[in-house]
């Protein structure tokens, strides 16, 4: 009975929250929530796991550099908090702050994938502002569909999907999840994943120079249809704008191959690319995760 009165309390909240933000206009809204994020971000426990990670990769990072970085992450997730609600009316291509690279090879890509009845994975990291993604994707002209991590409360996780992409289909991680990616994807439509590392799911491949359990589902489902990947880089810019960029189709792995080693070679490819754009804004990624031995996080 707490509980459900503490989400309902929350629900309401985060709804005066959108609306407030609404009202003000997104400009403002993100000033305000960068700012908000900011100032109480660096004061929780997230901040102190967002530091130990970034210490684990980073061991002889200072204490300046590392304070900045967890900083701006935070701003850049106050932006995209306040974003959030006015992403219903956005149209990337369309958009003067938004950059888009790669568009033409990837619509390319896809149009060969129709012509032999098969989708395309797509494939980004918690980023820039990752919500962005489907927006994207769905002007290629594919059906998709998203997986998402579900909220434990259900007032807002409904929420959340009330101001989400309504032409993309969303479903929640899981077994129910990879059963409709499945079947999504045997129909020739496409499938969007962000690509998340964790304690104790996936297998142990090299991540920013450290090993770490990455979800093999991508790798799985494009070997046993056969199926491109193509990974999208989301960056956020100056002035508010975004850069977003379609790069080549994963190479695939060679036939020859077991299948372990097939799913390792793919997922080694994805953590290079996550790599590589951590490495150049490593204040536009998610450090609050445990991604690692959870030895590093024991205090």
């Amino acid at each position: 009975m707490i509980r459900l009165i503490l989400n309902s309390l929350s629900c309401m909240l985060l709804n005066f929250i959108f609306l407030f933000f609404k009202i003000i206009g997104k400009k403002y809204a993100l000033i305000v929530g960068c700012f908000i994020f900011a100032l109480i971000g660096p004061l929780t426990k997230l901040n102190v796991r967002a530091k130990k990670n970034l210490k684990y990769v980073w061991p002889k990072i200072t204490q300046n550099k590392l304070d900045n970085i967890c900083k701006n992450m935070w701003k850049n997730l106050g932006k995209n908090f306040a974003e959030f609600i006015f992403l219903k009316n956005y149209d990337p291509i369309k958009c003067k702050k938004t950059q888009i690279i790669g568009f033409n090879y990837a619509k390319s890509l896809v149009e060969r994938n129709r012509n032999k009845k098969k989708g395309v994975i797509f494939f980004s990291a918690h980023h820039g502002n990752w919500e962005i993604g489907p927006y994207i994707i769905r002007k290629l002209d594919v059906d998709l569909m998203g997986i998402y991590r579900k909220s434990n409360n259900i007032c807002i996780d409904k929420l959340i999907q009330k101001y989400r992409n309504k032409d993309t289909v969303y479903v929640p991680k899981g077994d129910i999840g990879a059963k409709k990616s499945y079947l999504w994807l045997r129909k020739g439509k496409s499938l969007a994943l962000l690509m998340d590392q964790k304690l104790n799911e996936g297998i142990s491949v090299n991540f920013l120079g450290k090993s770490a359990y990455t979800a093999t589902a991508i790798a799985e489902l494009a070997i046993r249809m056969d199926l491109d990947i193509i990974p999208i880089k989301l960056l956020r810019t100056k002035n508010f704008g975004h850069k977003i960029t379609f790069l080549e189709k994963l190479p695939k792995p060679k036939k020859k191959l077991s299948h372990e080693k097939k799913v390792k070679y793919i997922l080694e490819k994805v953590n290079d690319h996550l790599t590589s754009w951590i490495l150049k804004n490593p204040e536009q990624w998610l450090w609050i995760h445990r991604r690692w031995n959870k030895k590093i996080y024991i205090v």
